[in-house]
C-alpha cells in the first residue's frame, strides 16, 4: 500500500505543479475534479471522491470487501494528496509545454505504480470494468477513449479549444508512461532469467 500511496502523490503533484499552473486540467476524474473548481472553487479532492462513491458501492458486491477496503483508501489518499498539495501551484510559473510534460509525465508514474500494485485510484478505470460485467461487448480501452472525450468537450466548453488540445496532448504522455512502466517489469524478468546483471558499473 505504501508504493500505492506514493503513486497517489505523484499524481496529485502532476496535477498541482503541472496542469493547475497553466490552467490545463486532464482526463477522467480528475479532470471533473479540476474542472469544478476553475468553475464553482470546489475542492478537486473532494469532487473526486464523492465521484467515486457509487463506484465504491457497486464494486463492494461485485469484488468484495478487501478490494473495495483497499482501493477506497488508494481514491481517499489520492484526494487528500489532490487538496494538501494544491497550495504548491502558487509558487509554480512554468511555460505550458513544461506544464504539459510534467502534468502528464507524473499522472501516468503515479497511475503506473498504483496499477503495478494491482489496485486503482477508482475513477474511469473501475467504472469501465463495472460496465463491463454488465455488458462484456463493452471494451475498456474504447469506453476510456469515449469518456476522456466527453472530459475534454466539457472542458472546451468551460475554458477554450487550446487548453483542451493541450489537455490532450498530457493525456497522450500520460498513457505512454503507463504503457512503458507496464513493460518494464516484463524487461526486467526478462533480463534476471538470462542472468544479465541490472547492477551499475
Amino acid at each position: 500500500m505504501i508504493k500505492a500511496f506514493l503513486g497517489c502523490f505523484i499524481m496529485a503533484i502532476g496535477v498541482n505543479a503541472g496542469f493547475i499552473p497553466v490552467q490545463l486540467f486532464s482526463v477522467g476524474f480528475q479532470g471533473i475534479g479540476v474542472l469544478a473548481l476553475y468553475t464553482f472553487q470546489v475542492s478537486t479532492g473532494l469532487v473526486v471522491f464523492l465521484l467515486n462513491v457509487p463506484l465504491f458501492v457497486l464494486a463492494g458486491k461485485q469484488f468484495g470487501k478487501l478490494f473495495l477496503g483497499k482501493n477506497i483508501a488508494v481514491t481517499g489518499m489520492l484526494s487528500i494528496f489532490l487538496d494538501i498539495l494544491y497550495p504548491i501551484h502558487q509558487h509554480v510559473h512554468i511555460p505550458v509545454w513544461l506544464g504539459i510534460l510534467i502534468g502528464g509525465s507524473f499522472l501516468g508514474l503515479g497511475a503506473g505504480i498504483i496499477f503495478g500494485q494491482g489496485l486503482t485510484s477508482g475513477g474511469v478505470g473501475l467504472l469501465a470494468r463495472l460496465i463491463q460485467m454488465k455488458f462484456p461487448s463493452v471494451k475498456m480501452g474504447t469506453f476510456h477513449i469515449v469518456f476522456d472525450f466527453i472530459v475534454l468537450f466539457m472542458g472546451a466548453l468551460l475554458t477554450d479549444l487550446m487548453t483542451a488540445v493541450y489537455t490532450f496532448l498530457a493525456s497522450f504522455i500520460s498513457g505512454r508512461v503507463i504503457d512503458l512502466m507496464k513493460a518494464y517489469p516484463h524487461s526486467l524478468n526478462a533480463s534476471r532469467k538470462l542472468g544479465i546483471s541490472m547492477k551499475s558499473k
